[in-house]
């Protein structure tokens, strides 16, 4: 295959937008909108990449679900109302989960893939305080930012605000018994996104607030922090302020990678920087193998996702390994980089600048 497709949302248009990808022509270009109902949309997939589900920013709070055939057209399943805005929504097939600002939930999967019943719900404000309290977009900002569950059944909510993580046991029904609350290495680090480890051992972190990205063991009830390595150059450090957005893993397993966004300075571009990882899910190394300086600040996206697709044009053994989605809001440009893990460089592969749309987040589709 040489092109593949992935679906954008938009900080600032309420649509959805289908781009193709050609590893040929090193080109990215619109091939169509989805009609949408929010803005400032995180968008995923369900792991057979035929069900694709929203959050959005926009009020009121709710989630989203859409059938997609396989030449791309999109069906609107539901629309489910939640208690706050969610940023980040993660499924397993069965139970799809959602966090932000002042709670998180658990909900059941339809047979069809949308999105069915509350399954469960967790309040970081006294429960009966949440009528009181901001639930809209503003409150993700110093609240839960994201619920994410590995392969043994334990789910993660990073909480910013007070720079800690949930951990929890999701049981058989979907519910969720809190296990501990696990505390960033410093003050004002502000975890914003987790990814597990593929064996189930290590939660990697990335603090939006500090940039640096933290390695924990995963325990049977708490998480053991053993690891800590710089998002951002270290002669950056004190030079701008920056936000860190995302880590995420290579194809192989062997690389982390985190995305970082300039705050309020147009002088401040963002950066992505590449770790090694050894055969256990630790670093080799605290410090980077490389980092890649962003055309642009990034604005307030710095989304980043790893293709989890192989290049099949790309016969040389020792040639680019992994292409990942870079977007950035300032100017309102979706970015494809390439990572060649022999030479240890990150580059620039394809570029779009959006009409009247600037982009969030994406799924690799194909």
């Amino acid at each position: 295959m040489v092109v593949h497709h992935l679906l954008t949302g938009s900080y600032t248009n309420s649509s959805l937008f289908l781009l193709a990808f050609d590893t040929i022509a090193s080109s990215l270009t619109l091939n169509a909108t989805v009609p949408g109902f929010g803005l400032h949309q995180f968008v995923t997939s369900n792991a057979a990449r035929d069900r694709v589900y929203a959050t959005t920013m926009s009020e009121p709070p709710r989630i989203f679900s859409w059938a997609m055939t396989p030449d791309y057209r999109f069906t609107h399943l539901n629309t489910v109302n939640v208690t706050s805005s969610s940023c980040y929504f993660s499924d397993d097939g069965r139970y799809a989960f959602s966090a932000g600002g002042p709670t998180a939930r658990i909900h059941s999967l339809d047979d069809d893939g949308g999105i069915s019943e509350q399954v469960d719900e967790m309040f970081y404000v006294p429960k009966e305080d949440i009528d009181n309290v901001t639930k809209t977009r503003a409150a993700v900002l110093y609240g839960a930012h994201g619920f994410d569950v590995n392969i043994n059944n334990k789910g993660f909510v990073p909480h910013l605000g007070w720079d800690s993580i949930f951990m929890y046991n999701i049981a058989e029904n979907g519910t969720a018994k809190l296990l501990s609350i696990n505390l960033s290495p410093e003050t004002g680090d502000g975890p914003r996104n987790v990814f597990p480890s593929k064996n189930g051992k290590y939660l990697y972190v990335i603090n939006e607030h500090s940039q640096y990205l933290d390695v924990f063991e995963i325990g049977e009830t708490r998480l053991d922090h053993k690891q800590r390595a710089s998002a951002i150059p270290n002669e950056m450090r004190d030079k701008y302020t920056y936000r860190s957005n995302a880590v995420q893993l290579s194809r192989d397993g062997k690389y982390l990678f985190t995305s970082t966004r300039g705050w309020n300075n147009t002088e401040a571009n963002g950066w992505v920087a590449a770790f090694p990882l050894n055969n256990r899910g630790l670093l080799t190394s605290e410090e980077a193998l490389t980092y890649y300086k962003a055309p642009l600040t990034l604005g307030s996206a710095g989304g980043l996702r790893v293709a989890f697709w192989e290049d099949e044009t790309n016969s040389n053994p020792k040639g680019l390994t992994d292409y990942m989605y870079l977007s950035d809001t300032s100017e309102g440009y979706m970015y494809i980089l390439g990572w060649t893990p022999s030479k240890r460089t990150i580059h620039e592969v394809a570029a779009l600048k959006y009409d009247n749309a600037s982009p969030y987040e994406a799924v690799w589709l194909d």
